[in-house]
């Protein structure tokens, strides 16, 4: 990378706060591995106190690869169908011919038993962990008594990322969130196709990189986009939004979608043409805090809570 990192020379702006876009899961795994490394040293309700302690300081410490400042912030969630226990794409992949025609390719080129496939989406994910639960539990309760929080059943937090990507393209310059900077928050990185600098859209990697890596970069705008496909997927774009499309011809298997999957499974800036959360009622509401110019952060909290990690000689699970 031959420049600045650009967390390190962007310039944060304060009318209106910039707006960050927090993927709630990935949130509560920071918190939990954490957790994992001081679980059974309190009483149970020591810990319960503990990790809302530790939500509260990440969150409203803000992106921590940017200076502590003044954000607009939400939280968007997947929520699965209560009967599949899945996600719209779940249903279309079971229906769609293409689909099927796909894992039959893949099932030829890797000389594998199409009927021994796994072809559920996410199927090959693992089941959480009580412990898991534990912590989201926790972090739902803080989430949504201080901040705007957004689900819809059978979609995903992507969604919700695709859908503030479309609010900001396409509003008038009148409208605040098109003039405002929007941070995704998250490790995801089908997120990054959402990124457009031209709308003041930016990643926001939630992941520290590991020392030996070659990107060291975590605020990331087109460019960064373009050079991280390029170097960890060997895709060469010229512009964030064709991701989907080179997934297409490559394959998504962390979220078991092979090569020749549909674009519409994969691609988060241009919706499904079924299933279009900014068709369901949710989206309102969205749009309506998308736009709302009022900060929300809590740095009250953040003083409060970093005191009491303070009193217990518990080094505090931030970077400040």
């Amino acid at each position: 990378m031959n420049r600045p990192k650009l967390e390190q020379i962007i310039v944060l702006e304060r009318n209106p706060p910039p707006l960050v876009i927090w993927d709630f899961n990935v949130a509560v795994f920071h918190v939990m591995n954490w957790y994992e490394k001081i679980s059974g040293s309190f009483k149970k309700e020591v810990e319960e106190k503990l990790v809302r302690g530790a939500f509260a300081l990440h969150i409203n410490r803000g992106p921590d690869m940017l200076p502590r400042h003044t954000y607009r912030m939400l939280f968007v969630a997947d929520k699965r169908f209560s009967d599949s226990y899945n996600y719209w794409r779940n249903n279309v992949m079971q229906t769609c011919p293409k689909v099927r025609q796909a894992w039959l390719d893949h099932a030829e080129r890797e000389k594998v038993d199409f009927n021994e496939l796994k072809k559920d989406y996410k199927g090959t994910r693992g089941e959480k962990s009580d412990e898991f639960w534990f912590v989201y539990n926790i972090c739902r309760d803080y989430a949504t008594t201080y901040f705007p929080f957004f689900e819809a059943e059978g979609y995903e937090a992507d969604d919700f990322a695709g859908a503030v990507y479309r609010l900001s393209r396409d509003s008038s310059e009148k409208e605040i969130v098109r003039r405002r900077q929007i941070f995704l928050a998250t490790l995801d990185r089908d997120w990054s196709q959402c990124v457009d600098e031209a709308h003041k859209i930016y990643f926001a990697n939630t992941r520290y990189p590991f020392p030996n890596e070659k990107i060291q970069e975590r605020l990331v705008g087109n460019e960064g986009v373009i050079e991280h496909t390029a170097h960890k997927m060997g895709y060469d774009i010229t512009h964030p939004s064709q991701l989907a499309s080179f997934k297409v011809l490559h394959s998504d298997m962390g979220d078991n979608l092979p090569k020749g999957t549909p674009i519409e499974l994969f691609d988060l800036c241009e919706p499904h043409p079924e299933f279009n959360i900014d068709k369901h009622p949710v989206f309102v509401e969205f749009a309506e805090s998308c736009n709302d110019p009022k900060a929300n952060d809590r740095p009250d909290h953040l003083e409060q809570t970093l005191r009491q990690f303070a009193k217990i000689c518990l080094e505090a699970p931030i970077k400040l």
